[in-house]
C-alpha cells in the first residue's frame, strides 16, 4: 500500500529555490520610461494615497520613491512588484493582462487564442 506514499509532502514541493517561509520581498514602484512592457498579475487596489496593480514587468524603467533610484524590468525580477498608479489608470487597467505603453499599433503583434480554451495550444503542429 506504500506505492504511491514514497515521498513525504516537503520532498515532492517544489521550494523555488528559496527556503521554505521565504517570501519576495515588494517592491512599490512607478513607471520612469515611456515605454514599458508589463504583465498584469491581479487587481487593483486602492490604497491611503494611490492605486497599485501587481505585475511583473518585462521591459521598460520603474522608479522606486522610497529606494530613490530606478530600476530596469530584469532587476526587478527578484521582487514582488506594485506599481502604483493613478485613479484614472486605474480604471483603463481593470480586467486586462498584458500591457504595452509606448510603443505604436505597426510596432506591436497581438496573436489570439481563437480557440477560446485560454490555455496552452501544444496539440497543434
Amino acid at each position: 500500500m506504500g506505492l504511491f506514499n514514497s515521498k513525504s509532502k516537503s520532498q515532492s514541493k517544489k521550494d523555488n529555490g528559496r527556503p521554505k517561509g521565504d517570501r519576495k520581498k515588494v517592491k512599490y514602484v512607478w513607471l520612469s520610461s515611456k515605454k514599458a512592457v508589463f504583465l498584469v498579475t491581479g487587481e487593483v487596489k486602492e490604497s491611503k494615497y494611490s492605486y497599485g496593480v501587481p505585475i511583473i514587468p518585462l521591459h521598460g524603467y520603474y522608479y522606486s520613491s522610497k529606494d530613490k533610484r530606478s530600476y530596469t524590468a530584469k532587476e526587478l525580477s527578484d521582487y514582488y512588484v506594485m506599481l502604483n498608479i493613478d485613479k484614472d489608470d486605474a480604471d483603463a487597467l481593470k480586467g486586462k493582462k498584458v500591457v504595452v505603453l509606448g510603443y505604436s499599433e505597426s510596432e506591436t503583434l497581438f496573436v489570439p487564442n481563437n480557440e477560446g480554451g485560454g490555455g496552452n495550444d501544444n496539440n497543434k503542429a
